[in-house]
C-alpha cells in the first residue's frame, strides 16, 4: 500500500501544449444514469466530440461499458452539455471532451474535498475523530477509506470510518497514531483500488493535558441558597485557579445568586456538578453588565443552569469591549448549559417593555443581545440548551467551530449567525423562534473583519416557527464589494485592474476576497486575493492560485466578500419564510436531502447588492416539499399567499446584450414537490440573460397552479425526465 504516499488523483486533466484551449473549470456531480453534466470551461465551443467510461468495479447485475460516444448539448465558448448513458450503470466515470487543439478528461463522482476538520480543528488526537467533506466523499461504506500518510518515514495509518455519505465522511484516527504531519488520501468505496484522492493534510497531536486541579467555591465562602451573593466566592475561586496555572473551578449543588459580570481566565473550565443541579442566578440589573460571564481564551462553562432577567450578552468568549476581537482567541468550549434569560420576564409595565426594546435596538441594530457570543478558532457548543433575550448564538470570524445537539431559542428580533467564519459544523440543532418576532439566521459577511465565509456544513437541524423580520431559516448574506470592472493578467498568478475601486473597497483589506470572472475572456474562473498593491486607479492583486485562462482588455471580474462551499443537507424546515437560501454570492453550494412544510421552499438569487454579486455552480437535489402553502414569506417578503418554489432568481437590470449573467451552473434534480410547490426560474433580461446553463431534470412536480416556469431571461437552460402533474384550476 505505501505507493498511496505518491498517488495524487487528479480530476482535471489537460492534454497539449500549455495554454491550448479548450480548458476546463468545473462539472457537476454526483450523477447516475441517464444524468446531465454541466461542464464549464473556456474554449469549449472547439470541441467536436465526447466521450464516457465506467470506472468503477460492476455491481452485481450491472455491465461495465468503456468509451461510449455521448452528444453534445448546449455547446457554447463557456459550457456544454451531455446526459450519462443508461447502460454504464451507476459508480465512477471518466469523459473525455476532443477539439483540434486538444483535448481534456474529468472524472465524475470522484471525491471533491471541501475541507477537512478534526476534534482539535486543523489538528486532530490520537483516538479522535477526524471529518472530511465536499462532494462524493463515501459512495459505498462498504469499501470507503481515509488513509493517512506520514510525512517522515513511517507507518500508513488506517482510521475508521464511523458514518459516511456523499457529503460527510466521519472517521477515527487510531489510538496510537505516533504524533506528526499526514497527508489523506480518501478513496470513497467506488472505482478502482488506484482511484485514491487527495484530501488535504492534518497533524496528529495530544490534546492540552488537564492541569488536575479542582477549586471548590464553598472553600471561598460560597453559599448555594439562592439569597446570598456569591459573586465574591467565585471571584476567589477564579482568581485561585489563575495563579495556579489552571484548573476547574467547581460548583456543587447549589442556587447561587452572582450580582456583577464572572470574568473566566485562560486555562480554566467554570464547571457545575450536573446542569439540573447547579444555577447561577442573576438579579434585573437596571444597567446590566456586557456580559454576565465573559473569557478571552482558552476557557469553558460546564453543566450549569443560567437565570438572568435584564441583561446584555450572557456568555461572551474572545472579545474585549464590545467588539474588539482579542487576537489569537481559541479553544472556548460551552458544554451541556442551559440559560433561561429574558429581559421581558413577569408581569411588566408596558413602558418598560417598550424602553427595553427601544434600548435593545438601538443598541443591536441586527437584533441582540447574544445569549452565546464567541470569536476565534478551536470553539465548542454542545448539548446546550439556550433561550435569551435577543440572538440565541453568534459566531463573528470564527474557525473550527462544532455547534452540535442544541436547543437555541430566538428571541425577541433574534437570529443565530455564523459571521465572516470557516470550517463549521452546524448539525443535530434545533432552532425555534421563541418569540412571535425572532427570524432565523445563517451564514453572514456583515462584520467590518470578514473577507469571507466557507465551509459550513449545516445538516440534520431542524428550524421552526420563525415569524419575525425576513423569517430566513438558513440564508447567506453580504451587501457590497470591493470591486467591479475590468481587469488583465500580468502572470497567472496576478491581476492588473483596469477601474476605481468600490467606495468600500476603497480602504479595505482584500485579503481572502474571492475573485470570480464574470465575463470576456477567462470567464468562470475564480480565485482569492493574496496581497494588494494599491494604484492610481484599483492597483495590482496578486491571488492565491493561478488562473487556467489569461484575461485581457474584455474581462470583467467581481471582488467581493466570498460565500463559498455551503453543504445544507438532510434539515427540516417548518413554519419558517424561506427555507434554504443563496442570497447574493455564491459558488459550489449544496442544498440536498431536506424537508419543507409551510415554508416558501429553496432559492437562489443573484442580484445587485451594492455591488453585482453573482451565485455558481449551485446544487438543489433530492429535497421534499411537503406542504407547499406559504403565509408572508419569500425572498424578499414578497409573497402574501402562494405556493412553495424552488426558486432561481437572477435580478438582472442590464438591457443591453453581452452583460454578464448574475447566476450560473444551477442543477435542480430529483426533487419531490408533493403539493401546491412549483419550480420557477426568472432571468428577466432576454437581451443580456440573467441565468445561464440550468438543468432541472427528474423532478416530481404534484398538483399546483404552475408547475414549472422558465422565463426569457434564462440561456441555455435543459428541462427533462420530470413529472408534473395537472395543474390546479386557477
Amino acid at each position: 500500500m505505501r505507493h498511496i504516499a505518491a498517488i495524487v488523483a487528479l480530476q482535471l486533466v489537460a492534454v497539449g501544449p500549455v495554454g491550448a484551449e479548450p480548458t476546463l473549470f468545473w462539472f457537476n456531480d454526483p450523477v447516475g444514469p441517464d444524468d446531465t453534466v454541466v461542464v464549464e470551461g473556456y474554449g469549449l465551443d472547439e470541441i467536436t466530440s465526447a466521450s464516457i467510461s465506467s470506472i468503477s468495479t460492476p455491481l452485481a447485475g450491472q455491465t461495465s461499458a468503456s468509451d461510449v460516444a455521448v452528444e453534445l448539448l448546449q455547446k457554447q465558448k463557456t459550457s456544454l452539455k451531455f446526459v450519462v448513458p443508461k447502460e454504464l450503470g451507476s459508480g465512477l466515470y471518466r469523459f473525455s471532451l476532443k477539439g483540434p487543439t486538444g483535448s481534456i478528461s474529468g472524472r465524475l463522482n470522484a471525491p471533491t474535498v471541501y475541507w477537512t476538520q478534526g476534534s482539535l480543528g486543523r489538528e486532530v488526537a490520537p483516538g479522535g475523530w477526524l471529518d472530511v467533506f465536499g462532494r462524493n466523499i463515501v459512495r459505498r461504506a462498504d469499501h470507503a477509506r481515509l488513509l493517512m500518510v506520514a510525512d517522515a518515514p513511517g507507518p500508513i495509518l488506517t482510521t475508521l470510518l464511523l458514518k459516511g455519505g456523499l457529503w460527510r465522511g466521519s472517521f477515527r484516527v487510531p489510538d496510537a497514531a505516533p504524533a506528526g504531519r499526514y497527508q489523506l488520501r480518501l478513496f470513497n468505496g467506488d472505482g478502482a483500488d488506484q482511484d485514491w484522492t487527495d484530501a488535504g493534510t492534518i497533524t496528529v497531536r495530544s490534546p492540552d493535558p488537564d492541569p488536575g486541579r479542582s477549586f471548590d467555591i464553598r472553600a471561598y465562602g460560597a453559599n448555594g441558597d439562592g439569597r446570598s451573593d456569591s459573586t465574591r466566592a467565585i471571584r476567589a475561586a477564579l482568581a485561585a485557579a489563575a495563579d495556579a496555572g489552571g484548573g476547574t473551578v467547581y460548583l456543587p449543588r447549589g442556587r447561587y445568586l452572582v450580582s456583577e459580570m464572572l470574568v473566566i481566565p485562560p486555562g480554566i473550565t467554570l464547571k457545575g456538578e450536573a446542569t439540573d443541579l447547579v444555577n447561577l442566578v442573576w438579579p434585573d440589573f437596571s444597567a446590566p453588565p456586557p456580559a454576565l460571564i465573559q473569557g478571552q481564551s482558552h476557557f469553558a462553562v460546564e453543566d450549569v443552569t443560567i437565570y438572568a432577567s435584564n441583561h446584555l450578552h450572557v456568555v461572551s468568549g474572545g472579545f474585549v469591549f464590545r467588539d474588539t476581537i482579542v487576537p489569537n482567541a481559541g479553544d472556548i468550549a460551552i458544554r451541556r448549559v442551559r440559560i433561561r434569560a429574558s429581559a421581558f420576564r413577569g408581569q411588566q409595565e408596558l413602558e418598560t417593555t417598550i424602553a427595553r426594546m427601544r434600548e435593545f435596538r438601538q443598541l443591536f441594530p441586527g437584533g441582540g443581545p447574544d445569549t452565546i457570543r464567541l470569536t476565534g478558532s478551536r470553539l465548542e457548543v454542545v448539548d446546550c440548551d439556550i433561550l435569551g433575550t435577543g440572538n440565541s448564538i453568534h459566531l463573528t470570524s470564527a474557525s473550527d467551530a462544532v455547534v452540535a445537539r442544541n436547543i437555541l431559542y430566538n428571541g425577541r428580533d433574534g437570529n443565530y449567525a455564523l459571521r465572516g467564519s470557516r470550517r463549521i459544523i452546524f448539525e443535530g440543532n434545533t432552532v425555534i423562534g421563541a418569540d412571535l418576532q425572532a427570524t432565523g439566521g445563517g451564514m453572514t459577511t456583515l462584520t467590518r473583519s470578514a473577507t469571507g465565509s466557507a465551509n459550513i456544513f449545516i445538516g440534520g437541524n431542524t428550524f421552526k416557527f420563525i415569524h419575525g423580520w425576513d423569517r430566513e431559516a438558513a440564508t447567506s448574506d453580504g451587501p457590497g464589494g470591493y470591486y467591479f470592472g475590468h481587469a488583465v493578467s500580468n502572470t497567472p498568478s496576478s491581476l492588473e485592474l483596469q477601474d476605481d475601486a468600490s467606495p468600500s473597497g476603497a480602504t479595505a483589506d482584500w485579503t481572502g476576497a474571492l475573485v470570480m470572472v464574470v465575463n470576456g475572456a477567462g470567464e468562470g474562473q475564480h480565485a482569492h486575493v493574496a496581497s494588494l498593491q494599491r494604484g492610481a486607479r484599483g492597483g495590482t492583486i496578486a491571488l492565491d492560485e493561478p488562473l487556467r485562462q489569461s484575461l485581457d482588455a474584455t474581462s470583467e471580474i467581481a471582488i467581493v466578500q466570498g460565500h463559498e462551499n455551503y453543504l445544507i443537507v438532510d434539515n427540516l424546515f417548518e413554519d419558517t419564510g424561506v427555507a434554504a437560501q443563496c442570497f447574493g454570492t455564491g459558488l459550489g453550494h449544496i442544498i440536498a436531502g431536506n424537508r419543507s412544510n409551510r415554508t416558501s421552499g429553496f432559492a437562489v438569487v443573484g442580484l445587485s447588492y451594492g455591488q453585482p454579486q453573482s451565485c455558481w455552480r449551485v446544487q438543489i437535489l433530492d429535497n421534499e416539499i411537503d406542504e407547499g402553502n406559504v403565509y408572508r414569506a419569500g425572498p424578499d417578503r414578497d409573497v402574501f399567499s402562494n405556493e412553495a418554489m424552488i426558486f432561481i432568481r437572477a435580478n438582472q437590470t442590464a438591457t443591453a446584450a453581452g452583460r454578464p449573467p448574475l447566476v450560473r451552473g444551477i442543477i435542480i434534480r430529483d426533487n419531490r414537490l408533493r403539493h401546491d410547490a412549483q419550480i420557477r426560474i426568472e432571468g428577466f433580461s432576454p437581451a443580456s440573460p440573467g441565468i445561464r446553463d440550468v438543468v432541472i431534470e427528474g423532478n416530481d412536480i404534484g398538483p399546483s397552479r404552475v408547475g414549472l416556469t422558465i422565463d426569457r431571461g434564462v440561456a441555455h437552460w435543459l428541462a427533462r425526465r420530470n413529472t408534473v402533474a395537472p395543474r390546479i384550476q386557477k
